[in-house]
């Protein structure tokens, strides 16, 4: 925020003029401008801004059906709009003000003390002398305009006659200045809604989006991100990484949209993290990167929890059965092939936790690459792959943070046993799908893969999902079977088929048929399908 003060001969200007003091404002929650008797009559353009100004709590009525349009501004009631509208934090707990003239149990003016405050602290505005604010003084149209255009981060001359000409000027050609009114005449009610509703709509369009804030929480287990302006939830992301690895973690938004926690499953590790800002027109963001460091504490243990067995897969043969976009050499790269199996690393802290430790490994060696063999992947994470039958001592280093590095060991047993399926499972047992015309006939085609949303695990531990099953099927070997097929009893049931890449065909008279997956092992997965026309 740009620090907005009043200059002296506008300060001297508010003390010149006082207006019976007001009423608390009445609470405007839920309210609309149908609520106040004062509003029926008044033009339709100046009652929706009411309207909007109401439902975003920046103003208020001067009592429960009146809104007060006609009646003066006060110095008080324009340091509580002029916070809201650009942004200024305000603390509803301060009850004591620093101007001697302002008091907690003033019935008129002592609720506007925390804006009063707010507005001081962020330099939008000064009291008309050193102690004194004059709360219940009156606002003119160029001290209104002043103010405004000074939060809007404009520079305004006072050295013309009169002193508020530029600020005039300046004013009218944004469309802020009260309409028909000079410099020196008093601004209403009315002209304060006019006036801050096209200012805030100016400081909205020419304030882009920033992070200000970025903390880890005390266990390291969420991370408060901050922003200088309230963003779509809907549409804005935020994305933890350390270094150039990305840390899984679930964001919530607070109700402003102003801020948002970021939730890891475990604690992060020592290190340096940044939080980026993305989803919106890069265009209104002007700072979408934020920072923060994690410093090292007592890990505990750090270790490769249980040894790995694997099927030879190479050596076997399996590998060069590669077919399609899973060529011979990603089957077998332990960083690409599905048949390599991530080397779990695991860090607990000396509570007890457990720590995440996205992208720690430096190096990974086997002591027999003809057994198993090994790789590190651009994320820094360590994968093995069984070559041919026999045992292998896997040594992998790693370093949490700027601590010293550490080598852990596994033991990796190969056999000669195939890749066993342990478990299949459609996590959509129930699928619809549209039929289309095709010439004088009825058809239907989808992947079977996609649709049954399949998972298979085999009994290493790796999980395929989807077309993973399909691209490495030449391994897995599993084949799909219709039954149940079910048409119009009217015609002649038309026919379904499934080919090699999971791809279902369905022509004629179909209405419905059962989808069955199944691996070698007689594990098998089922969806019931229904064809619609």
């Amino acid at each position: 925020m740009k620090k907005l003060t009043m200059i002296a001969t506008a300060a001297m200007a508010f003390s010149l003029f006082t207006s019976a003091a007001l009423t608390h404002p009445a609470s405007a929650a839920g309210k609309t401008s149908t609520d106040f008797t004062d509003l029926s009559g008044i033009d339709a353009s100046l009652k929706a801004k009411i309207d909007a100004m109401l439902a975003a709590n920046i103003f208020e009525g001067v009592s429960e059906d009146t809104f007060g349009i006609t009646e003066n501004m006060t110095r008080a009631q324009f340091a509580k709009v002029a916070t809201l509208i650009y942004d200024i934090p305000v603390d509803s707990t301060v009850k004591v003000s620093s101007f001697t003239d302002v008091h907690a149990d003033d019935a008129a003016n002592g609720w506007a003390i925390p804006y009063i405050e707010a507005a001081k602290k962020a330099g939008l505005i000064d009291g008309v002398t050193d102690t004194t604010f004059v709360p219940g003084d009156s606002v003119t149209a160029g001290q209104l305009d002043t103010l405004l255009l000074k939060g809007l981060g404009k520079k305004v001359s006072v050295t013309g006659s009169p002193w508020y000409s530029d600020a005039v000027k300046q004013a009218t050609e944004l469309g802020i200045h009260p309409a028909g009114k000079s410099g020196d005449q008093l601004a209403n009610r009315a002209d304060l809604v006019q006036s801050s509703y096209t200012a805030q709509q100016a400081f909205d369009n020419q304030t882009l989006i920033s992070v200000t804030k970025v903390q880890a929480s005390s266990d390291n287990k969420q991370v408060q991100v901050s922003l200088n302006k309230k963003v779509d939830t809907a549409k804005a992301t935020l994305t933890l990484k350390n270094g150039t690895t990305t840390v899984p973690a679930t964001t919530s938004w607070s109700t402003d949209g102003l801020t948002a926690t970021l939730t890891i499953d475990a604690a992060l590790a020592a290190g340096d993290y940044t939080v980026t800002l993305g989803g919106l027109d890069a265009s209104t963001i002007q700072t979408a990167t934020g920072s923060f460091s994690v410093a090292a504490t007592n890990t505990g243990n750090v270790t490769i929890p249980g040894n790995y067995t694997l099927p030879a897969v190479i050596d076997s043969g399996i590998t060069s059965s590669a077919t399609g976009s899973i060529t011979k050499a990603i089957a077998e790269d332990p960083t690409k092939s599905k048949l390599a199996k991530e080397i779990e690393i695991k860090v607990t802290a000396a509570n007890g936790d457990v720590v995440a430790t996205p992208g720690i490994v430096q190096s990974v060696f086997s002591s027999n690459s003809g057994v198993a063999k090994v790789g590190v992947s651009s994320d820094h994470r360590a994968y093995v792959i069984g070559n041919k039958a026999g045992t292998a001592d896997v040594t992998v280093t790693v370093q949490i943070g700027s601590g010293e590095a550490k080598q852990l060991h596994v033991t990796v047993t190969v056999t000669n046993d195939a890749v066993i399926t342990k478990e299949i499972k459609a996590k959509e047992t129930s699928i619809t799908q549209k039929m289309s015309v095709v010439g004088s006939t009825y058809e239907a085609d989808f992947n079977a893969y996609t649709e049954m949303d399949l998972l298979l695990t085999d009994a290493s531990g790796i999980e395929y999902k989807e077309t993973d099953i399909g691209d490495y099927n030449f391994a897995l070997g599993t084949v799909f079977s219709i039954n149940h097929i079910e048409g119009d009893p009217a015609s002649q049931v038309g026919t379904v088929t499934v080919d090699e890449d999971g791809q279902v065909h369905a022509v004629g008279n179909v209405t419905s048929f059962e989808l069955t997956a199944v691996a070698p092992s007689g594990q098998k997965a089922t969806s019931y399908v229904t064809l619609t026309r």
